[in-house]
């Protein structure tokens, strides 16, 4: 045999060697992944309601926390097909508290920072539903510019104004604090930390004129003294995102939500919802994201 033919034919078995070793690798990084997973995480708890966090339903935006009408749209219709129910803040809250039996199909949907966006683009397909929403706020930003967020082109969106937060509030939908300007809670000094924590209450609660029972940590972020000053204020309840502890834990200061971004299917969203095979892998996507939102607190400089 020629040289050159000899080395035509040991081409594909080599193509093949390479083939299994990347296989290989690929597959103990994804075995290695899980049982990191199981081990620090694990699934979530059966009986008890999950929640979605969204934040802007748009047209685009150069990030990751949107998603369009169309997609939020076939999520929905997604989920009640499969027959989960979407419960209300005070349902919520009355499972937290012990009043009611809560169930794994039900669901809480929330939006993070309250754009006016949502009022076009969000709010009304819920309503032709009667599906319940909690909305939360940045007390002083509303009818501004989101110019906490970092000044990337195509960012800048209007979050809601106090007429649109008090009339969506008279047609059924829930409102929580997000903070006065969204900043790090776990970075503030005392006094600001109150301000931020008990000052939206107090603003959030004037307008509304109701009891704002929970708040959202922006970026997710909590630690002692701000779940501390969360229940000096009088929240009965407190979101995360993705929080260190196991999934199975149920802190009513630092609850456990789903992220829903861009990228999401409503397959990705029922495996973050159904506790399928894949939940694992979801759950470590999302908090890969949310992991990344601390940049903008730290680019902003916030002082």
């Amino acid at each position: 045999m020629k040289p050159n033919a000899a080395r035509a034919a040991s081409a594909p078995p080599d193509r093949v060697r390479l083939v299994i070793v990347v296989a290989f690798i690929v597959v103990i990084f994804f075995a290695v992944a899980f049982v990191v997973w199981r081990f620090k995480w694990g699934p979530c708890p059966q009986g008890f309601p999950r929640v979605l966090a969204y934040h802007k339903v748009t047209k685009f935006e150069l990030g990751g926390t949107w998603l369009t009408r169309g997609q939020f749209k076939r999520q929905i219709e997604s989920l009640q097909r499969k027959g989960f129910r979407f419960i209300s803040e005070s349902e919520f809250i009355d499972t937290l508290e012990g009043r009611r039996q809560g169930s794994s199909r039900e669901v809480l949907i929330t939006f993070d920072d309250g754009y006016a966006g949502l009022i076009d683009f969000a709010l009304p397909f819920l309503a032709e539903r009667h599906i319940p929403a909690l909305i939360f706020l940045v007390t002083a930003f509303a009818g501004e510019d989101n110019s906490w967020e970092l000044g990337l082109p195509f960012r800048r969106f209007k979050h809601m104004s106090w007429d649109d937060v008090t009339d969506l509030a008279a047609r059924g939908f829930s409102f929580g604090s997000h903070t006065r300007t969204h900043r790090d809670l776990t970075r503030l000094s005392v006094d600001d930390l109150l301000e931020e924590v008990a000052g939206s209450k107090r603003e959030l609660e004037a307008r509304i004129s109701r009891e704002v029972r929970s708040i959202s940590y922006p970026f997710g972020r909590s630690n002692e003294g701000v779940r501390s000053a969360v229940l000096n204020a009088g929240y009965r309840a407190a979101f995360s995102l993705y929080p260190s502890r196991r999934n199975d834990s149920i802190d009513r200061y630092c609850l456990r939500r789903d992220g829903v971004y861009v990228i999401d299917t409503p397959f990705t969203v029922l495996m973050k919802l159904g506790g399928g095979p894949l939940f694992w892998l979801e759950d470590l996507k999302g908090r890969l994201i949310n992991a990344f939102s601390v940049l903008t607190p730290l680019l902003k400089q916030e002082r």
